[in-house]
C-alpha cells in the first residue's frame, strides 16, 4: 500500500507517519504542497492521501477539485487545522472520505484507519518529533509554526460560528521580523485609507506581547450586528473594538491551550499613531511575529492580525517546543 502525506509542515507529516503502524507492505511518501501531491498522484498509484488544506503554492481545496488525475482509486483523508464546519463539508462534497482535525486525536484516528485498511500506532501522535535515531531534527520554530497554524484554524472556526460566514485561511507568517520591516508594517497599517487599526496587549505564563489588528471593508457594521451590536445603538468605534477583541481572543485561547498557558488581555484601543512602546519595539530588533489575514467569503470584510512577542517570551515558547 502506498500512502502520500501532503502537508507543508514537517511536524505534521512526521506525526501522521508515526500514527501509522508501518508494516512491510506499506510505503510512505511525502509532499510539501498540493502541486507536488498532484504530480505524485499522476505518476504513482497512491492508495491513501493525507491532505492538508492550508498550504503554499496550491492548497488542499484546489487539490480536491482537480482529482482524480489517474484511474487508480485513491482514498483522500483531509487532516487540517481549519475546523470550520463549512470547510469540513466542502471537503466531503469534493470527495474526501473523512476529515481529521489537528492535532490528531486517537479516538478519531483509530476508527478511521481501520476503515481504510491501516492500523493506528498507539503512541504515534504523542511522541516528540525529534525522537528516534537517524531522523532529521525538527526545529522549535517549525514546531511552533504548526501550533500557530492550528490556533489560526480554531480561531477562524470561532469567528465563522459567530459570524455565520466562511473564513478563508491564509498560510500564516511565523518568525522573526527585522526592526525596519516591523516599522514599515506599522506605518503602513496606520496610514491605510478606510481601515482602522487596533492594539491590544496580552500576557500569560511569562509570555508578553501585543496584537495589532487592521480591519477594513464596507460590511464592518454588518459584522457588528451579527455579533449582537446594532449600528443604530452602538458607536462605530465600539463595534471595531469588539470585533478586534474577538479576533485576538479566539486565537490566543487556542494557542494557550496548546502551550498550557492562560492568557489575559488588556482593553483594546484604536491606534492612530505609533506609540513610544511601538517605537521601542522597532528599535530592539528582538521581536518575533505571527501574522495572518482573515477574509470573509461573502462579506466585504478583511482583517490583518499581527502578534508581536518579545525575546524573553520567545525563549519560553522555544523551551516548551523542545519538550514536545
Amino acid at each position: 500500500m502506498k500512502i502520500l502525506i501532503c502537508d507543508d509542515s514537517a511536524v505534521a507529516r512526521k506525526l501522521i507517519s508515526r500514527s501509522i503502524v508501518q508494516e512491510s507492505s506499506i510505503r510512505l511518501l511525502e509532499s510539501q504542497d498540493g502541486a507536488e501531491a498532484l504530480q505524485v498522484l499522476a505518476e504513482q498509484n497512491i492508495d491513501v492521501l493525507f491532505l492538508d488544506l492550508t498550504m503554499p503554492v496550491m492548497d488542499g481545496f484546489e487539490v480536491l477539485k482537480r482529482l482524480p488525475v489517474s484511474q487508480h482509486p485513491t482514498k483522500v483523508v483531509v487532516v487540517s487545522g481549519d475546523i470550520q464546519q463549512e470547510a469540513k463539508q466542502r471537503c466531503l462534497d469534493l470527495g474526501a472520505v473523512d476529515f481529521i482535525a489537528k492535532p490528531l486525536a486517537m479516538e478519531q484516528v483509530a476508527q478511521l484507519y481501520e476503515r481504510i485498511g491501516l492500523r493506528y500506532a498507539d503512541n504515534g501522535g504523542k511522541r516528540a518529533p525529534n525522537s528516534g535515531s537517524g531522523e532529521r531534527e525538527i526545529s522549535p520554530l517549525a514546531k511552533f509554526r504548526e501550533i500557530a497554524n492550528i490556533a489560526l484554524g480554531k480561531g477562524a472556526a470561532i469567528m465563522a460560528d459567530h459570524l455565520q460566514e466562511f473564513i478563508h485561511l491564509p498560510v500564516p507568517h511565523v518568525g522573526p521580523l527585522t526592526s525596519g520591516e516591523l516599522h514599515m508594517t506599522l506605518v503602513d497599517v496606520i496610514s491605510r485609507e478606510r481601515s482602522v487599526a487596533v492594539a491590544q496587549r496580552f500576557v500569560g505564563g511569562g509570555i508578553h506581547g501585543e496584537a495589532l489588528v487592521c480591519l477594513r471593508g464596507n460590511d464592518i457594521n454588518q459584522i457588528g450586528e451579527r455579533l449582537g451590536y446594532l449600528a443604530e445603538f452602538t458607536p462605530y468605534n465600539e463595534i471595531i473594538l469588539n470585533v478586534s477583541n474577538l479576533l485576538v481572543s479566539s486565537f490566543l485561547t487556542s494557542l494557550g491551550t496548546q502551550l498550557d498557558k492562560q492568557f489575559s488581555m488588556r482593553q483594546p484601543s484604536i491606534l492612530e499613531t505609533l506609540t513610544p512602546y511601538d517605537e521601542s519595539k522597532c528599535e530592539s530588533g528582538d521581536l518575533f511575529t505571527m501574522e495572518y489575514t482573515y477574509m470573509a467569503e461573502e462579506l466585504d470584510f478583511e482583517c490583518e492580525v499581527l502578534f508581536l512577542i518579545d525575546k524573553p517570551s520567545v525563549d519560553i515558547i522555544y523551551e516548551i517546543m523542545e519538550s514536545i
